[in-house]
């Protein structure tokens, strides 16, 4: 879905430390519990509590191991685990605030945007000024097309926290998709000055802000925010495709190519490049090579249609 990762947890490692060291366990297993969450070994920690809430009954002691279970299913890529757990907690007794908000991503992993929408629509009816839940909200709207309602919300969220990079990023993306380019480029802008603050600045925002400049055909503005994107993340395949992109705008045609296989090499499922490549040799005769790169990208096309 829109999860491309794991997201901000409202729960932080050190919380669920916390819990595992308070859970109502024998000292053993929460030694083991311990140690498997401090190697990230959380398909162990799933075993370890799913085995002792199985155990412990319909009781408020299971409805915590339940969710911490739950929590260890998210860490460990298990979606539909994650739910199972913390639906089984939520029945036993209601979800504390940052469990719930894990139901939600979880739910929003899969795809499930009306479950998800629901969660997080409890969550911010209860923490009305919290931007958290109501930014999530605005990317459950933006993943269904409702960009309107989308942009709505990210204004409520900008002036409840007005250094958000990431609410200012997917403001401006929701503009863009409204064909509102001055709106988006204005968003987009304060994404990336905002980003730049960052301890560990993402590589979206600038790439978001070339992405939208080389459609404008601003290509010199395009090029210094693509830059500035592989700055963060120098395998971010998608960015060196757009800079190829814009790159071969300005007439940069052997600058291009090696940003189309860059590309390429970073990540064999993107198949634009391909495409791109293929077009840019032909036009300069290098006729196998196009050929080549054509005949790729119909093969992976057809691997993704089936």
């Amino acid at each position: 879905m829109f999860l491309a990762s794991v997201p901000l947890l409202a729960q932080q490692p050190d919380d669920l430390a916390a819990r595992i060291r308070a859970s109502l366990l024998p000292e053993e297993q929460r030694n083991l519990l311990a140690a498997s969450f401090s190697t990230k070994n959380y398909a162990r920690m799933e075993e370890i509590l799913d085995r002792q809430a199985g155990a412990a009954g319909a009781s408020p002691v299971a409805a915590e191991l339940h969710a911490l279970a739950g929590n260890a299913a998210f860490l460990n890529g298990r979606m539909d685990r994650a739910i199972l757990a913390f639906r089984q907690a939520d029945s036993q007794v209601p979800l504390g605030e940052s469990d719930r908000f894990m139901l939600a991503m979880a739910l929003a992993n899969l795809s499930d945007t009306k479950a998800a929408r629901e969660q997080l629509t409890r969550l911010n009816n209860s923490h009305p000024d919290r931007p958290l839940y109501l930014y999530w909200l605005a990317k459950v709207d933006y993943f269904e097309r409702l960009y309107m309602e989308a942009v709505e919300k990210l204004k409520r969220v900008v002036l409840l926290d007005p250094t958000s990079a990431r609410a200012y990023d997917s403001l401006g993306l929701a503009y863009d998709m409204l064909g509102q380019s001055d709106e988006a480029r204005e968003a987009l802008l304060k994404a990336v000055d905002l980003n730049r603050k960052l301890p560990n600045p993402s590589a979206w925002p600038p790439h978001n802000l070339g992405y939208l400049l080389l459609r404008l055909r601003e290509t010199k503005d395009a090029e210094n925010a693509l830059r500035e994107s592989l700055k963060y993340d120098p395998k971010f395949a998608t960015a060196h495709y757009h800079l190829g992109r814009t790159l071969e705008a300005e007439d940069r045609d052997n600058e291009a190519i090696d940003e189309y296989r860059v590309a390429i090499s970073l990540d064999p499922a993107l198949i634009e490049p391909l495409y791109s490549l293929g077009l840019l040799y032909r036009r300069h005769n290098r006729s196998a090579e196009a050929d080549a790169a054509f005949a790729e990208y119909k093969k992976l096309k057809a691997v993704g249609e089936q």
